[in-house]
């Protein structure tokens, strides 16, 4: 019979399970690459871009919320003193459009104070979300234009998401370097 191996200890020991590129760290792995002094720079910026454009959208879908909130309600009350009623289907259509630019307006709210508290970070899940939501708010921007037959300022969010898209891919796709090397330009 062969003995098992006893357990490992916890935190692990330098030089337990080293490899020759962790040699003389105390790391059983390797240190991670990292942007250049230069793409970082342009990484904490663009991040800065990114969380104060999202919280102007979230700005702005919230008003957008709360406009029409008080419409619908004020709408209704002008119907039924009338004596008349509000259609349920209308009514639900009403509400699903209300709740989907609150919730677009807390994403983006999240999103922003994300990618603003981790723009000295080079974490991409803020740019991945912001992707993710600029990408849904694109689409439903999109078809509420189609539906509506109106531009106007549809056009200036759909500019803004554009925004958030290109520079969150831009940064996604920025080289990292493995450490050591020399940064470029020098």
């Amino acid at each position: 019979m062969s003995e098992q191996p006893g357990p490992r200890p916890w935190p692990p020991q330098p030089g337990a399970g080293s490899s020759p590129e962790s040699a003389g760290t105390g790391s059983s792995f390797a240190a991670p690459p990292r942007l250049s002094p230069e793409d970082a720079e342009t990484s904490r910026r663009w991040r800065l871009v990114l969380g104060i454009t999202s919280l102007v959208l979230a700005l702005a879908c919230g008003f957008y919320a709360f406009t029409n909130t008080v419409a619908v309600v004020s709408a209704t009350r002008a119907i039924e003193a009338n004596g008349g009623f509000v259609p349920q289907s209308a009514m639900a259509m009403a509400v699903a459009i209300i709740v989907t630019f609150g919730v677009l307006a807390l994403g983006y709210a999240g999103i922003g104070i994300w990618n603003i508290v981790a723009r000295g970070s080079e974490s991409v899940s803020p740019l991945i979300a912001a992707l993710v939501v600029s990408g849904i708010a694109v689409v439903l921007t999109v078809l509420y234009m189609i539906s509506t037959a109106s531009i106007g300022l549809q056009a200036v969010g759909l500019a803004l998401n554009a925004l958030i898209i290109a520079r969150a891919v831009g940064l996604l796709r920025m080289k990292k370097a493995p450490r050591g090397t020399v940064p470029r330009g020098a």
